[in-house]
């Protein structure tokens, strides 16, 4: 099961320049279940009440092979699934290849948007066309599809370093519906929030630059069933087909506020050595672990107890402009606010 219990050891919140922003979902509609064949397919969204220019496009789902190659297992691959989208005023993108998705036919879940629309009215009928990348007869499709109009924002880092090895065990997956033979092996587990839905990148590299092994759960992680709750992954083997080095483990993802999820870094196999890594997640929205604080002045070891070593960090944090202390609205602002909720919080005293 999870340990709680997060080591760590650098922690950095931040606006990076606004050359990289990120997007933040600021619509979402309802879309139908779609067969994708080789001669591609192609379908509509609507969109109303959107007050943003709308800067990307996302969807929901889930990717499925309703006619798969089952003797040499060919297609479809859900790397190879793409979408074009045109705005009601005529603008387009399309998804990156490859956008999602791993080197199988195995059902995939799918929570992942694309950039490169240039500030548009996001108002009216979108135009959808996708392409599956296969060959006839073989089909893909998307399940309980929901699509999203995204906006421009700051990205907002999250930066924490550890190692792999905290003392637990377990069979990692391999691909998102296969466990690993190369276990047991040891992995480090971030649980986190965050307040922004939006698009977010995960980045993980291993100091040694060797092989590790990143996925993310959605919801509650069990160690002893790898596979359930698995929304998304990233190789660090140098074989991703997204095209990352080895000992760089890399996926993009939409994540979803007031959803926890838990990212896991782990050894390759039970052979490669534990090794020093630091992970980085950047998106629109804070990234905010999971620290067994009994309220908002609880900001210090130990967690569950209000004490003097609490006062000091947040005096330390509100004097360094630490985000720590940034406890009240306005958010992203330090001042008499944060003060005063964090006195009536420690004066609360824990539940």
């Amino acid at each position: 099961m999870l340990d709680r219990r997060i080591n760590v050891l650098a922690v950095v919140a931040l606006c990076a320049p606004f050359a990289h922003a990120g997007l933040r979902i600021v619509a979402s509609a309802p879309g139908s279940d779609i067969d994708v064949p080789a001669s591609g397919a192609a379908d509509s969204a609507v969109f109303s009440g959107v007050a943003d220019p709308i800067a990307g496009f996302g969807v929901s789902g889930l990717f499925t092979a309703p006619v798969a190659d089952q003797i040499d297992g060919l297609y479809p691959w859900s790397t190879d699934f793409g979408i074009t989208v045109t705005a009601p005023g005529g603008a387009s993108a399309s998804s990156p290849s490859p956008w999602f998705g791993d080197l199988t036919f195995a059902d995939y879940p799918v929570d992942d948007a694309f950039g490169g629309l240039p500030g548009v009215d996001g108002n009216g009928t979108w135009q959808l066309v996708f392409d599956s990348g296969v060959v006839v007869p073989y089909v893909a499709g998307l399940r309980e599809v929901t699509y999203h109009l995204l906006a421009d924002a700051p990205d907002v880092v999250y930066q924490y370093a550890d190692n792999t090895g905290q003392g637990h065990s377990w069979n990692r997956p391999f691909f998102i519906a296969g466990v690993s033979g190369l276990g047991p092996v040891d992995y480090h587990a971030l649980e986190f929030t965050v307040d922004v839905s939006g698009l977010y990148s995960f980045e993980s590299v291993l100091a040694t630059g060797g092989d590790h092994f990143t996925c993310l759960y959605r919801g509650a992680f069990d160690d002893t069933q790898p596979l359930a709750n698995l929304v998304d992954y990233g190789m660090g083997n140098g074989f991703s087909p997204f095209g990352v080095p080895r000992g760089t483990s890399r996926f993009d993802q939409l994540l979803f506020a007031g959803e926890t999820y838990v990212w896991v870094t782990s050894q390759w196999s039970a052979f490669s050595p534990t090794a020093d890594f630091v992970n980085t997640i950047t998106g629109p929205g804070t990234v905010s672990p999971a620290s067994g604080a009994c309220n908002p002045a609880d900001v210090a070891e130990p967690m569950g107890v209000l004490d003097l070593a609490d006062v000091q960090a947040f005096i330390a944090a509100f004097v360094a402009g630490d985000p720590l202390a940034d406890i009240a609205e306005p958010t992203g602002v330090l001042d008499l606010a944060d003060v005063q909720a964090f006195i009536a919080a420690f004066a609360a005293g824990c539940p």
